[in-house]
């Protein structure tokens, strides 16, 4: 009997473990769940968990974008596109552009400029849905404006001093501009008053980093803040045009793209691959912000050439990274001289391809500026900007350009900037 009953005892703690390992199996099944529906929902709020489509005016939304005869075929005996069949009326002159280009101008440019945005891609981080190109990052800077912005009703928000593009796209689409100057100095952004200045109708925040004409790189700490703390309404674009003047690693927020659905980052081929002349910028967002700036945009908005030019850049990044370290090597040894003249009285940290230098006495710097002009030397006066009193923004040049600039300084400021007669200035004025 006692056997028996250890026996059933023994079945049923049995069957009482077993069922107490489904339940508990079916609890920890069930907390998995949670967990995965927790990290899916985490990461959906991460990316913002919202229509980006919803943010465009509503005209944008139901736009049926032009349709070119490249989108039913690429190959074939074209006769669609009404295109000179004879090809281009051009007397071919040796060594202007290439025979192959050449051949090939009487034909549309691809208008998904695929090859270039493959290569683009690999280079920012981003796959090609991500990339937008246009005719430099003005293109896109106004796209963003008409996609996004309603006229007479949206606001924009910039942080001065800052590149002037930005004021001219929104006074041309009627967007009041609204503005959250950086800090003094540092050049860096004041994220609280940002906050503060921003409504429900701010639909663009524009930042440049590195700065125009700040040349400092700002807090890629307070950016994210940013990214986190703006209205789910408002669209945050990090301008980085000189970025590839900076650093260190991990400077670009492009890759936060896939993460942040409200991030645009501008890039151009301007600056560091010195292609100012073919005219080619890019926006790195969201897929649908790139829909949506696509269905907008002129059907064949890079010319072949460009997109030629673009290619070969980006195929063999070695050139662009020798300017790069012939330009940083200037900028050092131009920078120490500077710092160097009784008056200069700062010369700000650089992370681009210019100084911004602040002279003393402040009032008679853009007399300076005025005569250097005259002489030869061309900089940009930039002490009627906010925080930038007495300041001349001065592009990093070749050692030879850079030699010139300190020598007729060194004849002409003495005169203007040393002397204690304030005539010169009436004069001027």
């Amino acid at each position: 009997v006692d056997l028996e009953m250890s026996s059933d005892t023994s079945s049923l703690r049995s069957v009482v473990t077993f069922g107490a390992g489904v339940v508990v199996g079916l609890i920890l099944a069930l907390n998995g769940t949670r967990l995965y529906m927790k990290k899916k929902d985490e990461k959906e709020e991460e990316c913002d968990g919202m229509s980006i489509e919803s943010l465009a005016r509503k005209n944008i939304r139901e736009l049926e974008p032009y349709r070119c005869a490249r989108d039913d075929y690429e190959e074939g005996i074209l006769l669609d596109a009404n295109e000179n069949a004879v090809g281009p009326a051009l007397a071919v002159s040796d060594g202007l552009v290439s025979t192959e280009i050449i051949s090939s101008l009487n034909r549309y440019p691809d208008p998904y400029q695929k090859e270039l945005k493959e290569l683009v891609g690999k280079m920012r981080g981003v796959n090609h849905e991500h990339i937008f190109v246009g005719v430099g990052s003005d293109e896109a800077i106004d796209l963003l404006f008409r996609v996004f912005c309603e006229p007479r009703r949206s606001e924009c928000l910039i942080m001065p001093p800052t590149y002037g593009m930005y004021k001219v796209c929104a006074a041309a689409n009627d967007i009041q501009i609204l503005s959250a100057p950086l800090e003094p100095e540092t050049f860096d952004i004041d994220v609280t008053k940002v906050l503060k200045t921003v409504t429900s109708a701010t639909r663009l925040v524009f930042v440049t980093s590195p700065g125009n004409p700040t040349s400092r790189l700002v807090s890629r700490d307070r950016l994210l803040e940013l990214l986190l703390k703006l209205p789910r309404t408002t669209l945050l674009i990090v301008d980085e045009a000189y970025l590839d003047f900076g650093q260190g690693e991990n400077l670009s927020m492009s890759p936060l793209v896939h993460q942040y659905s409200r991030l645009v980052v501008l890039h151009t081929l301007s600056k560091a691959f010195g292609l100012a002349g073919a005219r080619l910028g890019t926006a790195i967002a969201h897929p649908d912000i790139i829909r949506l700036m696509n269905n907008l945009k002129a059907p064949y908005n890079i010319n072949s050439i460009t997109s030629k030019i673009a290619c070969q850049a980006l195929s063999d990044l070695k050139p662009v990274q020798s300017t790069i370290n012939l330009l940083l090597e200037q900028r050092e040894s131009l920078a120490k001289a500077l710092l160097a003249l009784p008056y200069v009285e700062k010369v700000y940290p650089s992370d681009a391809n210019f100084l911004l230098v602040k002279f003393k006495p402040a009032n008679r710097a853009k007399l300076l500026y005025k005569t250097l002009a005259d002489a030869g030397v061309v900089v940009r006066f930039r002490g009627d900007q906010m925080h930038c009193s007495g300041c001349l923004r001065i592009t990093v040049g070749t050692k030879t350009d850079n030699d010139a600039l300190l020598s007729k300084l060194n004849q002409i400021a003495p005169n203007i900037m040393l002397t204690s007669n304030d005539n010169i200035l009436e004069d001027y004025i």
